[in-house]
């Protein structure tokens, strides 16, 4: 009898899988939008078609998925490099302000908790993804209009960033799948942006959680372990 499969087994096999599937597909649906492209610019009544828009909607969700299949399963590749991260989350919040207020969104960041700037050995750009689409999500929770806060502190052994609104919250029952690839409870979502923040911090060997409360807002906590941090004041 043939061992039972570890969890890791699992995902390797499953992440194998999404980068196959998504690899036969990305070509055609390439071909195919570029054909559309093209049709469109040598027949422009097309576009007056009823179900052009929806056509061409569909094939950007398409689009979208496959980049954020990409981007899923090489999510657990690192590269790391030292990152002060108060200073970082200062200058994401600085660059990301003008256009949270042609929003309406108020963002606003935190590091006073802190005992001065922190060094985090991580991969940037997936960190910088991670939260970016965590700040979306927030964003779309309050239908673009309310308050955004980014935090930091130490809590028992790890480094935590925060990143709160004031939005509609989650419901209960949606909470235990949150993570999962393909789960998703908006319209227009493809179900990955969540399981790629999950699949970065756990490369990072930290987590992320999340508490909600409807009409309250949600709660989304990044954590680092202590041991990948060290303190700018060595």
């Amino acid at each position: 009898m043939s061992e039972r499969k570890t969890i890791e087994q699992m995902k390797q096999e499953f992440q194998f899988m999404l980068s196959k599937v998504s690899h036969e597909i990305r070509n055609p649906v390439t071909l195919i939008n570029s054909y559309l492209q093209f049709i469109e610019k040598a027949h422009p009544e097309v576009a007056d078609y009823e179900y052009w828009d929806d056509i061409l909607d569909q094939m950007d969700f398409l689009m979208k998925l496959l980049d954020e299949l990409s981007l899923y399963n090489s999510s657990g590749k690192l590269s790391r490099e030292p990152v002060y991260i108060s200073s970082y989350l200062e200058k994401l919040t600085k660059e990301l302000t003008p256009i949270c207020q042609y929003l309406g969104i108020c963002l606003t960041c935190d590091n006073s908790a802190l005992d001065g700037d922190v060094l985090l050995s991580l991969d940037i750009l997936k960190i910088h993804q991670a939260l970016l689409n965590l700040i979306r999500n927030a964003g779309e929770a309050m239908d673009k209009k309310g308050t955004i806060h980014i935090s930091t502190r130490r809590e028992d052994n790890a480094l935590c960033i925060q990143i709160q609104d004031d939005g509609c919250g989650i419901e209960e029952e949606y909470l235990p799948t949150l993570f999962e690839p393909f789960v998703t409870h908006k319209k227009s979502g493809t179900g990955m942006g969540l399981a790629i923040v999950q699949q970065v911090m756990q490369a990072h060997g930290g987590s992320v959680k999340v508490s909600s409360c409807l009409s309250k807002g949600s709660i989304f906590t990044l954590s680092f372990p202590l041991k990948a941090v060290s303190d700018d004041t060595e």
